[in-house]
């Protein structure tokens, strides 16, 4: 049995150990019931019992069914003795083998041998007890009551446990949660079945009429109202189900609003719903309740950016003042709108204090310490992390180590130290996690945005009438502009992006002669860096950072600061000018408005080019049929 694992080895001894054992009896009993006088009662109990045990009825909620078969049972062990009790029970089995889904030959054996097995050690606990033969007379006494008692102990512990250790072996489940999940039902049950069979059977003749008379129709009433009843229950269970299930799915629709307003933070709450249940989980919090809150806030801890201005939002570089008190709102915000949900679990404290502090300096409300609810200050570490691991654009992404550096320095200051620890050693295994949760699907964002990188080089000319030669003399007076234009500020170098016709990349259509070598074959994802930013707000930016279109190469060139405005070409967007300059916050305001008037010359200048390209990604492809520096 080497090639068996150590449960389905264990599995098979029990089901080797019930096989012998019933085995045993039931050979006992076969011989045995040559001694037992049969009669038409044998004959109809023995019907009703294995009739009965088809109308079970599920207890909602639980694992487990309750049938009156037992109480048919128990009157053939009162009134005839284990033997034929024994045999009935396992013909019962081999039916029910029959008759399952799923058939196997070792659930076979256990369903004949388990149920026979119980049922014998029962009925000799009974005899044991009553000390009186089969067919009891009603001067019975008290001594009967114990004895029935006794029997259905002795039944219920076996048949529980046999059948939960198999269920658990079988299952890989643990033997006392399923022990557990059915034993109390069960052991009402069968005190209930045994206690009526007792009382039916007390008559002169072996059947107390009177008892069968008034018991049997409370018996039928009972399972149609309690059926009636468990069947109402299971369809308000799935009607709750089915609610949930919408309730989730307007959650998660809430989470993607909040997602496709926030660019740049593709994927943000779906890792931190998943990393924050996990801390929870490390640091010992057990309750649905709460956990399903944790996981509630992680998803629409940030709904309150749904009232933060998009140029606010998505806004490169840093904020001002007035913009920074602006994005604080979201918070508290988030709460009023969430107070209208009604949610069953405290979500609405977990979004209103994720950016409360350790120390008190947080808002909206500066609570301290443990005022802080556990779950708004595992959601406040989680977020942080990912965030300063995820670009933006306004900044690019941090390593994990950088990440864990910032967030042990803030440990005790900004967020609750045992948080702090506990996410950091859990960091390993939840990369691992959001790598299975990515894989194979299309995760935006996954790659370097907010960061322009060069993939390539390229042969190209450095002469500029090379670079416009093949154009119109439209096109190449938009482009010659362009050059003779900023040639009026110091220091200056300038890109024209081009969108492509999907509207996903910008790709680099003209340079000024300085930046042409360094920026061949750059492309964006529009929405990241500074001029993908410009063009998916449509708006213009003013002394941002140069590295969020050129990450590293920014430094290489001395490029400190820029200002990008998006260019439209016959109404339409086809692209952005970007300008930088070698000085920190260099442009003022009258020269980022000579950007964008510039910006407004060229794209009218190509739109006159009748005979030319009509849209800035047509200017690149014929651009690069000289100089390549279209990727």
């Amino acid at each position: 049995m080497s090639w068996l694992g150590p449960r389905r080895r264990l599995l098979l001894a029990l089901v080797v150990a019930v096989a012998v054992s019933g085995g045993f009896v039931l050979t006992h009993a076969a011989i045995a019931i040559r001694h037992v006088p049969f009669n038409a009662y044998l004959l109809v109990l023995a019907v009703l019992t294995i009739a009965s045990d088809r109308f079970v009825i599920k207890v909602p909620g639980r694992p487990a069914t309750v049938s009156v078969s037992e109480v048919f049972l128990f009157a053939i062990v009162i009134l005839f003795g284990p033997a034929p009790a024994t045999l009935i029970v396992a013909v019962d089995g081999i039916w029910i083998s029959f008759t399952q889904k799923h058939r196997r030959l070792y659930r076979a054996v256990f369903n004949v041998g388990e149920p026979a097995i119980s049922t014998w050690v029962a009925g000799q606990i009974f005899f044991a007890i009553a000390g009186a033969p089969p067919m009891l007379q009603p001067n019975a006494g008290t001594i009967i009551a114990v004895a029935a008692v006794a029997m259905a102990g002795a039944f219920f512990f076996l048949n529980s446990s046999l059948t939960a250790f198999a269920i658990a072996l079988e299952s890989g489940a643990s033997a006392y949660q399923v022990w557990r999940g059915h034993a109390l039902y069960l052991a009402v049950n069968c005190y209930a079945a045994a206690s009526l069979a007792a009382l039916a059977v007390a008559g002169p003749s072996g059947i107390n009429p009177e008892v069968v008379g008034l018991v049997v129709p409370l018996l039928v009433l009972s399972y149609v109202a309690y059926r009636e009843a468990s069947t109402r229950v299971d369809d308000a269970q799935r009607h709750v189900g089915e609610v949930r299930h919408l309730y989730q799915a307007t959650v998660e629709m809430l989470a993607i609003a909040v997602e496709s307003k926030d660019r740049g933070t593709h994927g943000h709450v779906r890792r931190v719903q998943r990393h924050a249940r996990a801390v929870a989980q490390a640091l010992g919090v057990t309750d649905d309740m709460e956990l399903k809150a944790i996981e509630a806030g992680s998803l629409l801890h940030d709904i309150g950016k749904l009232v933060v201005p998009d140029h606010i939002l998505n806004k490169p570089g840093a904020l001002t003042r007035i913009e920074y008190d602006t994005m604080k709102r979201h918070a508290s915000m988030g709460a009023r709108i969430l107070t209208a949900v009604e949610f069953p679990y405290p979500v609405v404290p977990i979004v209103r204090h994720h950016h409360e502090q350790w120390d008190g300096r947080g808002y909206p409300d500066g609570l301290v310490r443990s005022e802080i609810p556990l779950g708004a200050r595992i959601l406040a570490v989680v977020d942080c992390f990912d965030a300063l691991t995820s670009d933006r654009p306004y900044r690019p992404k941090l390593s994990d180590a950088q990440a864990i550096e910032i967030l042990r320095s803030r440990s005790a200051v900004f967020y609750d130290p045992s948080v702090v620890e506990t996410f950091i050693g859990l960091i390993p295994a939840l990369r691992s996690d959001d790598r299975a949760a990515e894989e194979g699907s299309e995760v935006l964002g996954s790659v370097v945005a907010g960061i322009a990188q060069v993939v390539g080089e390229r042969s190209h000319e450095s002469d500029a009438q090379q670079f416009i030669s093949p154009l119109t003399p439209m096109t190449r007076c938009a482009l010659a502009l362009i050059d003779d234009q900023l040639a009026r500020i110091r220091g200056v170098q300038a890109c024209l992006f081009a969108l492509d016709s999907a509207g996903e990349m910008l790709r680099v259509a003209h340079a000024t002669p300085r930046l042409r070598e360094a920026v061949a074959s750059l492309q964006l994802s529009v929405g990241h860096g500074l001029s993908g930013w410009v063009v998916a707000n449509r708006s213009t930016i003013r002394n941002a950072d140069p590295s969020l279109d050129f990450g590293e190469l920014a430094a290489r060139l001395d490029l400190r600061s820029c200002t990008s405005t998006p260019v439209f070409v016959e109404g339409e967007l086809a692209g952005a000018l970007t300008v930088y300059l070698p000085t920190a916050n260099g442009f003022s305001e009258e020269q980022a408005r000579f950007v964008g008037t510039l910006a407004q010359q060229v794209g009218l200048m190509l739109s006159g080019a009748d005979s030319g390209p009509r849209d800035l990604a047509e200017l690149g492809v014929a651009a690069s049929r000289d100089v390549a520096f279209i990727s």
